[in-house]
């Protein structure tokens, strides 16, 4: 008798099992994760197995080893350095599998960092791999990011206090898992990436979102991004297996099981690469021995050559480790009037206390938890301790992307975006800055300074968010203290490796390449301080000047090797204050500060005992504040003390800064109800259908997603006028969106998924739906081009294919619009299924009428666009938001984009109320885009109109805006412009921040401006520009 040994070295564990001659499992490690020690962690587990004494230690029969195989993303290292049989993971895993469900066809496989599917045939005793798909780097940790998340919610980010192990992580994550099955209902959580996943978790927590609903939300988002980008439009053919660590996640399996009920979990399921592996090793007869020397060896004799970069040292920058409140700040009057500065920020939560001197006198850095009120709450009683009466405290101000709710629970004097704060606080310690850079927990932000004032910022994109997280979440993975071991072990470097700098997944990803060929943890470490500046500069600094006086603050500015390669690429000393890591919070109690000194602040009565024992509680409800709204949002209705207090939703409704401005007007919304004047008129009536409604004529089901946003008018009255009924499908909300995504068979952008959401939900009340494929449209000059993009165009191919759409429902005409209506007819024609084709006669009348219809609408768009113009006051400023109008005008896609700048008392103009026509584009001879063109045109008349101001709505990865937007900067110039950046995600906490930091610059450059030009004549030339 002997065994054999399969051992599965993967991204994040090492799983092993030893097996009889009779194919029986004899023995199976526990689940155990590496955290990067790949080397070190094998050989501790391969010389306890194959220690004489573990058969006795473990109760098993002793018997030699025959055979040592290995599988897995470190395996084929291992077993080459060894002299070892090594087997492809997924081959490996079948072979497990259908070991212990005979027959298995389909499996579902997740672990630390992969996701696959493996689709499995037979024919006669042979099994056939059939179909095989696995996740791409931007879906990729889809395990370890469970395991990150956990620890998040647990562990503070950069508290001294940290040991890593194994039985700590497992029970973080065992009762992460349990509050998750105490969920009502899984929140929506975007899952395209660990980052978008992120920002939304982080979001849904700060606006007061149960712990157990966002848990199991990130569970059953994980299912369906795994629908939509693995599985895609393939038939999983029963019995369907889940295997992998995430199969021991009993969230997880519920969360697969609603799409697949039969779903079976078989035993040894983290183990089966390892078994699979075993059993064939042992039917192939395979005798090997290993000798562990030869891992030492080499590791030891180690020579690959590796990209590198210089050594990390501080050479001009004074950095001072002491970061505590000095004596002098100590010693204080007694019973001074002090100022009271809360930043409630993604991952961590703060707060400064400061005399009227502007003096900091206490401050405290705690992580927020996903808790911001209870943990504001536990603030609060460390100030009480630390103060207790002896302090008049006169006023409060927060800060942060939770600085809404605890505002509104601090009864807050003033409510400021973190972005005006950081900048706030940084020139009261140098007045002389011109450059902040800012590295928060999930934000990061670059702020242009001039004579003290913001004058322009900008933020991550979502895919370049949390970068300070994620420095602290992979230095847990690979046992770090983040504090000071993290630092240390950076700058002990001599050789730091060139890392992939365009987002943290492929940080991540080159982390784990180099670690498999050996790469120094050290020269590890040195390349992720790099690749985190480089990433900083490339995606948010972009090519906005960087001035002599740069200071450096957010959580990571402590580290010194963050710090150093910052010296190191920008060839300039760094400034880094003492209590940066609160400086947002000093900001703001300085703000507050100037307010109550001016007498612009009611004064309150405080009791910050009595807040920080209150009893805060909470019931959840339906948002019905919107008639014509079903997305039945989820409410967190809080109970101050009394005082009831709603946040939650969508729309962020209930997350807008407590307000008594009037509203201003909302021409988004405008654009919809004039789409619905226009119906009306032409007395079409787009019901949806009810169950059992008889037809008395054919429904056409137009999804109002992508060209109908535009076109709808023309596409609505065509078929009213050939006598047809029109079925439009419904706004935009979450569950359409998530139907969308469910179905998808490609990765694309947001909208082309919510298309094929509008598309889905139509298929069940149309008889047929009209999915033109539409090429181009109408261009003011001639030898323009006018291309829609390509995945607009082709947005009838790829959902039919995703939805199986038969072939006779659908009326697809090819359709050339910059032709105009007399070329049209015969595309129409074409399109229709021929027992629904009418004469070309027929479609000429139509065709025109709808022609006209759709021009009277843009009539209507651009009569009310003068109008606006013509009401505004001279001098005052004025927002022209560009996009395409499927982003403008979806409020799902734009985040209530409209109804936020609206209560914010902010005039904002979509592009599409302006007459751009006359803008000469000569100077942009070849572009391609016709909604391209547009947005130029329009960025053109902003950068030469007196007040006017640029904000570009666009979505992650528009291959399209990826260089228009360059334009749109380069054409803007010097003069400031937002670009907001959407995705899946439904976190508005980003978008508001973004939106008041850019009102406090254009209120700044507007005040700069008069002082400049007391006599502005501002409207008329925008008038003029436009017709």
């Amino acid at each position: 008798m002997a065994y054999d040994l399969g051992v599965d070295v993967g991204s994040v564990s090492i799983n092993s099992v030893l097996v009889d001659e009779d194919q029986r499992v004899v023995y199976e490690a526990p689940y155990r994760r590496h955290f990067g020690l790949v080397f070190e962690e094998t050989i501790a587990f391969l010389r306890r197995i194959l220690d004489p004494s573990f058969f006795a230690a473990e109760g098993i029969p002793s018997q030699p080893i025959r055979s040592v195989s290995f599988t897995g993303v470190h395996g084929q290292l291992l077993a080459d350095v060894l002299s070892a049989p090594y087997e492809v993971e997924t081959i490996a895993q079948a072979l497990g599998v259908m070991h212990l469900v005979p027959g298995v066809r389909s499996i579902i496989s997740m672990g630390g960092q992969d996701a696959a599917l493996l689709q499995l045939t037979y024919v006669g005793d042979r099994w056939h791999l059939e179909a095989f798909n696995m996740n791409g780097p931007c879906a990729s940790g889809t395990g370890s990011f469970i395991d990150q998340q956990a620890e998040r919610l647990a562990q503070s980010l950069y508290g001294p206090e940290f040991h890593m192990d194994q039985e700590k992580l497992q029970k973080t994550l065992d009762d992460f898992i349990e509050l998750g099955l105490k969920s009502t209902y899984p929140a929506p959580v975007a899952t395209r990436c660990t980052v978008f996943t992120k920002s939304d978790m982080i979001h849904l927590q700060n606006k007061g979102e149960p712990l157990p609903n966002i848990i199991a939300g990130l569970h059953y988002g994980n299912a369906a991004n795994y629908l939509s980008t693995i599985v895609a439009n393939r038939e999983l053919e029963d019995p369907v297996v889940f295997v992998g660590g995430m199969a021991s996640n009993r969230l997880q399996v519920m969360a697969f099981q609603h799409y697949f009920p039969g779903l079976r979990v078989p035993a040894h399921h983290t183990s089966l690469g390892a078994l699979g592996l075993a059993l064939q090793t042992q039917r192939q007869g395979t005798r090997v021995q290993i000798d562990l020397s030869r891992l030492k060896e080499y590791q030891s004799a180690l020579q690959e050559e590796f990209p590198v970069a210089p050594r990390l040292e501080l050479e001009w920058t004074r950095f001072d480790p002491d970061n505590s409140l000095s004596a002098r700040h100590k010693r204080r009057k007694k019973n001074p009037r002090v100022y009271l500065g809360v930043d409630i920020g993604s991952t961590t939560t703060k707060y400064a206390l400061i005399d009227g001197k502007g003096e900091i006198l206490h401050k405290c850095y705690v992580p927020t938890q996903g808790k911001p009120i209870e943990v504001t709450q536990r603030l609060l009683q460390n100030l009480v301790r630390e103060t207790g009466k002896q302090v008049q405290l006169a006023a409060i101000a927060t800060t942060g992307s939770g600085r809404n709710v605890v505002g509104d629970f601090l009864k807050a004097d003033l409510i400021i975006d973190e972005i005006t704060a950081h900048a706030r606080g940084a020139v009261e310690v140098d007045p002389l800055i011109d450059t902040i850079f800012e590295i928060g927990g999930q934000d990061s932000k670059y702020i242009r300074i001039e004579n003290t004032h913001p004058l322009d910022f900008d933020m991550n994109k979502v895919c370049a968010a949390g970068t300070g997280s994620f420095l602290h979440e992979l230095a847990n993975k690979m046992k770090i203290n983040i504090v000071g071991e993290f630092q240390e072990i950076a700058l002990s470097a001599r050789t730091p490796i060139h890392l992939a700098e365009r987002c943290t997944v492929f940080m991540e990803s080159d982390l784990g390449s180099y670690a498999q060929k050996g790469a120094r943890r050290e020269d590890l470490i040195a390349g992720l301080c790099y690749a985190i500046v480089h990433n900083y500069l490339n995606r948010v600094v972009e090519k906005r000047p960087i001035g002599q006086r740069v200071m450096f603050l957010g959580g990571p500015s402590l580290n010194r090797g963050i710090v150093a390669a910052f010296e190191r690429v920008l060839q300039r000393p760094i400034l880094v204050p003492k209590h940066r890591e609160v400086l947002g919070a000093f900001g703001a109690a300085l703000a507050v500060r100037e307010m109550f000194e001016k007498q612009e602040l009611s004064r309150q009565s405080r009791d910050l005992e009595a807040l920080a024992r209150m009893e805060v509680s909470y019931t959840e409800s339906i948002c019905r504040a919107d008639k014509k709204c079903h997305n039945e949002c989820k409410l967190k209705v809080y109970d101050f003390g009394g005082q009831k207090s709603v946040w939650g939703g969508d729309c962020g409704r209930y997350e807008v800064t407590r307000s008594t401005g009037w509203v201003r007007t909302n021409l988004f919304l405008e654009y919809q109800q004039f789409f619905q004047e226009m119906m009306d008129e032409e007395g079409i009536s787009a019901h949806e259908v009810s169950p059992g409604d008889r037809a008395t004529k054919p429904r056409i089901g137009i999804p109002m997603a992508l060209h109908a946003v535009e076109w709808g008018v023309f596409w609505a009255v065509l078929f009213s006028q050939l006598g047809h009924s029109v079925v439009f499908s419904p706004r935009t909300n979450n569950r359409l969106a998530l139907s969308g995504v469910e179905c998808m068979t490609a990765e694309t952008c947001f909208p082309v998924k919510v298309f094929h959401g509008h598309v889905r939900h139509l298929m069940e009340q149309a008889d047929y739906l009209f999915l033109p494929n539409v090429i181009n449209a109408p261009t003011p000059q001639e030898d323009e081009i006018g291309f829609f993009c390509p995945l607009v165009e082709s947005s009838q191919y790829m959902s039919r294919a995703a939805l199986k759409v038969p072939d006779p429902r659908i009326i697809r005409p090819t359709l050339h619009l910059k032709d105009g209506p007399e070329h049209l007819s015969h595309a129409f024609h074409k399109g229709f299924p021929p027992e629904l084709r009418p004469s070309l006669r027929e479609l000429e009348t139509a065709v025109q009428r709808a022609w006209d219809a759709q021009h009277a609408f843009r009539a209507r768009l651009l009569r009310r666009g003068r109008e606006v113009l013509e009401q505004l006051p001279p001098g005052e400023p004025l927002w022209i938001v560009t996009g395409r109008p499927y982003n403008l005008y979806d409020e799902r896609l734009n985040l209530q984009l409209g109804r936020n700048l609206a209560k914010r008392n902010i005039t904002a103009v979509p592009m599409d109320f302006l007459d751009l026509n006359a803008e000469d584009l000569s100077d942009f001879p070849q572009m391609y885009w016709g909604l391209g063109a547009r947005v130029l045109r329009a960025a053109k008349v902003i950068a030469r109109t007196p007040h006017w101001y640029g904000v570009h709505l666009t979505n992650f990865s528009c291959g399209a805006d990826s260089f228009i937007e360059h334009f749109y900067r380069h054409i803007l110039g010097e003069k400031p412009a937002l670009v907001l950046e959407l995705d899946e995600h439904s976190a508005v906490a980003g978008l508001l921040t973004r939106i008041e930091a850019y009102q406090n610059v254009v209120k700044n450059l507007e005040e700069q401006s008069s002082i400049c030009d007391p006599n502005p004549q501002s409207r008329q030339a925008g008038l003029e520009a436009t017709g």
